[in-house]
C-alpha cells in the first residue's frame, strides 16, 4: 500500500510539472492575449493576459479595468482555455472613444462590451490574420486583413456593419487623432519598416519611411508598436532591438522626425511579453509587461506608467494569483426582456418581468453615443410601447440604439435596437 502511494504521489507531480510545463509554453507562444488599451476616460485602462493554471490543468484569462492609470485593476470578465460554444474567448482588447465601450478580438471573433467589459456581445466571425483599430471617434472601429487581398473596412456603429475601404493595404492599424487619419505600419525586419498616413479615411496612404535608427529588428517575434498620441500627428512609436530591450520614440509631425524618449534594461524576450499603449491625458504612456512567477502557474503583471512623453515611469506590481478576482461593478441581473419587432419602423414594445418589490422601475433608451434618449417610469408594468421619440417629443433618427431597465440599483445588460427608414 505504501508503494503505492509513492506512486501515485510521483504520478501526481509529474502530472502537475507537466500542466506547469504546457502553461509555460502557451504563455511563449500566444502573445495575442496580452493587451493593454486606453479607456475613454483619462486614466483609464483596459488589459487582457493570461491568468493562472487551476488545479485541473485549465488555463484561465483575464480582462481587467483601471480607472487610475493602473495603480488598481479590476477583474471584469474572465473564461477558461477553451470556452463553451457560444463564449467568448479572451483575445486583445481595445477601447473606444465611447465611456465603457471595448471590443475583444480572439478566436477570430469580434465582440463588443458596452459596460466596461463584463458582458459581451457577438460582432462576427473574422479571417485568421485580423486586426483592428478604433478610439477617436465614438463607436468607429476599422479592420485589415482578414482577407488575403489585405483589405481595410470601417465600421461607424461599433462593428455592426463594416464597409470596405480600400484594397492591398496590409499594415497594423492605429487610428490618428483627427477626423479620417488612420497610420499604417509594415515591413521586414533587417530590411526596413515604413509608416503610411492617411487623411480620408484609409482611402489613400502617404508613405513615410522609419530610419533604421529607429526601428529595423524583430528579435523573438517582437514587432514594432505604435499607439497614437492626444494631439493630431502626435505619435509613438516602440521598437526592439537584438541586444534584448526596447526604445521608446515619439513623433509630433506623423512620424517624419522622432526622438528618442527611453530605452529599456536587458529583458528577456523568450520570458516577458511587453506591449504598450499611449493614454488619453497629454503626455501619457504605459507599458505592460508580464511573464510568469517562478512556480510557473499564474502570471505577474507590471504595468509602467509615464506621464512625461515616455521619458520615466512609475511602476504598478499585480500578482495574478487565483486569488485575484477584485470585482468593483454595479449590480447586474439578466431580466427575462424581449422587445418586437426589432429593427423596427414605427414603434416596438417592450416585454418584461421584474419584482414585484421594488421602489423604482425604469427603462431607459440610449443613442449610439450612451447619451440618453428617453426614460419611462415602468412600476407594475410588464409591457412598454415606445414609438421612437424622445422625451421631448422628437422622432428619433433611424440607426442603433440601446435600452436598459433596472429597478433599485439593479441594472439590466446593455441591448441593442435599431430603427430603420
Amino acid at each position: 500500500m505504501k508503494d503505492r502511494n509513492n506512486i501515485v504521489k510521483h504520478i501526481i507531480i509529474i502530472m502537475k510539472r507537466l500542466f506547469l510545463l504546457i502553461f509555460l509554453l502557451f504563455f511563449i507562444a500566444d502573445v495575442s492575449k496580452a493587451q493593454i488599451t486606453r479607456g475613454a476616460s483619462p486614466g483609464e485602462l483596459y488589459l487582457s493576459t493570461d491568468w493562472y493554471m487551476d488545479n485541473n490543468g485549465n488555463n484561465h484569462f483575464a480582462i481587467f479595468h483601471s480607472t487610475n492609470n493602473g495603480a488598481n485593476i479590476h477583474l471584469q470578465y474572465e473564461n477558461v482555455e477553451s470556452p463553451p460554444i457560444g463564449e467568448m474567448c479572451v483575445g486583445g482588447v481595445l477601447g473606444d472613444a465611447t465611456p465603457g465601450a471595448l471590443y475583444n478580438s480572439g478566436n477570430n471573433e469580434l465582440w463588443v462590451s458596452f459596460d466596461y467589459g463584463e458582458i459581451w456581445e457577438y460582432i462576427e466571425t473574422y479571417g485568421s490574420s485580423g486586426r483592428f483599430a478604433s478610439g477617436f471617434t465614438n463607436c468607429e472601429i476599422y479592420k485589415c486583413c482578414a482577407n488575403v487581398q489585405g483589405s481595410i473596412w470601417r465600421s461607424e456603429d461599433y462593428g455592426g456593419v463594416f464597409i470596405e475601404v480600400t484594397q492591398d493595404a496590409k499594415y497594423i492599424l492605429e487610428v490618428g487623432n483627427s477626423t479620417g487619419n488612420l497610420y499604417g505600419f509594415d515591413g521586414s525586419p533587417g530590411i526596413g519598416f515604413n509608416l503610411h498616413f492617411s487623411t480620408d479615411y484609409g482611402v489613400n496612404f502617404i508613405e513615410i519611411p522609419v530610419d533604421s535608427a529607429i526601428a529595423f529588428w524583430e528579435p523573438s517575434g517582437m514587432y514594432p508598436q505604435i499607439s497614437r498620441g492626444t494631439e493630431p500627428g502626435e505619435i509613438y512609436l516602440v521598437s526592439w532591438w537584438l541586444n534584448s530591450n526596447y526604445k521608446i520614440f515619439y513623433s509630433i509631425d506623423t512620424g517624419y522626425t522622432w526622438t528618442e524618449k527611453f530605452e529599456s534594461d536587458y529583458i528577456d524576450f523568450y520570458y516577458w511579453r511587453v506591449v504598450c499603449t499611449a493614454g488619453r491625458e497629454p503626455g501619457s504612456f504605459y507599458i505592460m509587461r508580464s511573464t510568469l512567477n517562478p512556480s510557473f502557474d499564474h502570471v505577474w503583471l507590471y504595468i509602467d506608467y509615464s506621464s512625461d512623453y515616455g521619458e520615466t515611469f512609475t511602476t504598478y506590481f499585480h500578482d495574478l494569483d487565483s486569488l485575484f478576482t477584485s470585482v468593483e461593478s454595479k449590480p447586474t441581473q439578466d431580466f427575462r426582456m424581449t422587445v418586437y419587432p426589432n429593427p423596427f419602423i414605427e414603434s416596438t414594445t417592450f416585454h418584461f418581468s421584474q419584482p414585484a418589490k421594488s421602489n423604482k422601475q425604469e427603462l431607459t433608451i440610449y443613442d449610439l453615443y450612451g447619451r440618453k434618449i428617453v426614460q419611462y417610469n415602468i412600476k407594475g408594468k410588464n409591457f412598454h410601447q415606445w414609438n421612437g421619440t424622445d422625451n421631448e417629443g422628437n422622432k428619433a433618427l433611424p440607426g442603433v440604439y440601446f435600452y436598459q431597465i433596472h429597478y433599485d440599483n439593479v441594472f439590466s445588460k446593455l441591448n441593442k435596437l435599431i430603427i430603420l427608414n
